[in-house]
């Protein structure tokens, strides 16, 4: 058997880091203190704090818990926290008293610092309506409004991050309303072209929340046991890149809470009352994981415009401004085809032309005029051909 040299091994490496994203790293950390009852939350609070500047001295960029500012919501299993280093999540993993010892043990999402970015650009997203999938869920607290707030909590996330560029919260589902989600890729190769020649736009996220429901969890005390009343959140979600058709991302989120109100209690999902309970704080940090994960698939994907105009001498193409296109860059043809294969499925096939570059001659902010800098004629290009970035890959 041929065996490989340090050369191949070493490009062979460098070929996975650009072909794929960089995932999260999670590291463990744990704390110890000794506990009173009459500053409890305080010893706990800085307990957490401790466990995990603990995990991040581990992942080799240790913050100190002084720098650490937990969110409030310390009765989840998920908290969020703000700190100067690269520290995006925090999981809970276990709490426990032995004689008069509080220990905690935490997750810690560490950011790699190695980035996959393809380019520069900010990708194009459309964000699609999250249906609840059991709507009789929603009867308990009269939370018939959660999918729609959901999907706006979620498109608000999303539109802070200054390398996306959300287009519109879409008024439509586009997933079957089945318990279970199941993609169609012929239905979502025919749906993705509309909605991206029709928004101008590369990638999709459809999805749907697939469990709210109530239960009771007994807590075992030493005369009387404890039953709790808590809730489930439970989202599913799917990006689709519907230029290359191809689904970059496919995760189930969960999280759960207890359930501070009656059965029967009506709430107002539009108030605060709800959301700063533990279980709306609990919604919206799984809100928060989704987003982390969507934004880290995201920036590891290659940017794609749609030519949606052919002047004969110039191109217009659906990348501008808000996307941080600017006069003087350089783009590559991409030509696409679409072949069936045997059992009647459809794969979009991509081939990048370098020979002919293109130069943005002027912008706009969804759009831009791009020319060839040798003045060769750019007539023969189809509409709904594509342009990459010329040093994307």
């Amino acid at each position: 058997m041929k065996q490989f040299t340090r050369l191949q091994i070493v490009c062979f490496l460098i070929i996975l880091s650009t072909q794929f994203p960089v995932l999260a790293a999670w590291h463990q950390g744990s704390a110890k203190r000794q506990i009173n009852t009459i500053q409890y939350e305080e010893i706990r609070t800085q307990t957490i704090k401790d466990a995990i500047a603990n995990a991040t001295f581990k992942s080799g960029s240790y913050i100190q818990a002084e720098d650490i500012m937990l969110d409030g919501v310390l009765k989840s299993s998920k908290t969020l926290i703000r700190t100067e280093g690269q520290v995006r999540r925090v999981e809970i993993v276990s709490e426990s008293v032995d004689q008069g010892i509080l220990t905690v043990i935490v997750k810690v999402d560490v950011q790699p610092i190695s980035s996959c970015t393809k380019d520069n650009y900010a990708k194009s997203l459309l964000i699609t309506q999250l249906p609840l999938l059991k709507p009789m869920q929603a009867q308990h607290g009269a939370l018939f409004e959660f999918g729609e707030q959901t999907s706006k909590r979620l498109e608000k996330q999303l539109s802070q991050d200054e390398k996306l560029s959300v287009t519109t919260l879409l008024d439509k589902v586009m997933v079957s309303l089945n318990p279970v989600i199941q993609l169609d890729k012929a239905y979502l190769n025919q749906v993705g072209k509309y909605l991206a020649t029709e928004f101008n736009v590369q990638f999709i996220l459809l999805g749907g929340i697939r469990d709210i429901g109530l239960f009771d969890q007994v807590k075992d005390n030493l005369l009387i046991d404890d039953v709790l009343l808590r809730r489930n959140f439970t989202l599913e979600l799917f990006v689709y890149d519907a230029l290359k058709g191809d689904v970059v991302l496919e995760n189930s989120y969960h999280g759960e809470a207890n359930w501070d109100f009656a059965r029967n209690d009506v709430l107002d999902m539009n108030n605060s009352l709800f959301w700063r309970s533990d279980y709306g704080r609990v919604v919206l940090h799984t809100i928060n994981d989704a987003v982390t994960d969507v934004s880290d698939a995201l920036k590891c994907q290659q940017s794609l415009a749609q030519i949606v105009s052919n002047q004969g001498d110039f191109l217009v193409v659906s990348m501008g401004e808000k996307h941080g296109v600017q006069v003087g860059d350089e783009f590559e043809l991409i030509k696409q085809r679409v072949i069936e294969g045997a059992q009647q499925q459809h794969f979009n096939l991509l081939t990048k032309d370098p020979s002919f570059v293109l130069r943005v001659a002027q912008v706009s902010a969804d759009s831009s005029v791009l020319v060839s800098p040798d003045g060769r004629s750019v007539g023969d290009n189809q509409l709904l051909n594509l342009v990459s970035p010329k040093y994307a890959f």
